[in-house]
């Protein structure tokens, strides 16, 4: 329940509270958002929570969205055979929703990974013999 509040509430203010800093979008008006939030979180009756918690909460809501989200990906390449993905849940629908087309989800086009930058840089082998023979 405070979940689902929570992201519904980020996600109606995602302009504000992950939009670059400007004359209308300031360190306090994004603090003051996430008191509204954290106000209306705490008007549920459920848990006293404080601000910083309401931040974690949504945080790690966003993790595990971007997490389901990039295996619900990789799954819908596969054959199947096997079991279904885990469904999810409302909250995390709504933060995938409004973050799938950010890089922070679906990566920077035309990036590499670090890790696959690192060994290409560190071995005897091109990019291109590495993309051949990967």
């Amino acid at each position: 329940m405070e979940v689902n509040l929570i992201s519904r509430r980020v996600v109606e203010e995602l302009g504000l509270l992950r939009g670059k800093f400007g004359p209308d979008i300031t360190a306090d008006a994004k603090n003051k958002m996430w008191a509204k939030i954290t106000d209306e979180v705490n008007a549920l009756g459920v848990s006293y929570r404080k601000l910083s918690t309401v931040k974690t909460k949504f945080r790690n809501l966003t993790r595990d969205a971007k997490e389901k989200f990039t295996y619900e990906r990789k799954e819908r390449n596969k054959t199947g055979g096997g079991p279904a993905p885990k469904p999810i849940s409302m909250a995390e629908e709504n933060t995938i929703n409004a973050m799938k087309d950010t890089s922070s989800f679906k990566g920077i086009d035309g990036g590499m990974e670090t890790s696959v930058g690192w060994y290409l840089r560190n071995s005897n082998i091109t990019e291109f013999s590495f993309l051949c023979f990967a």
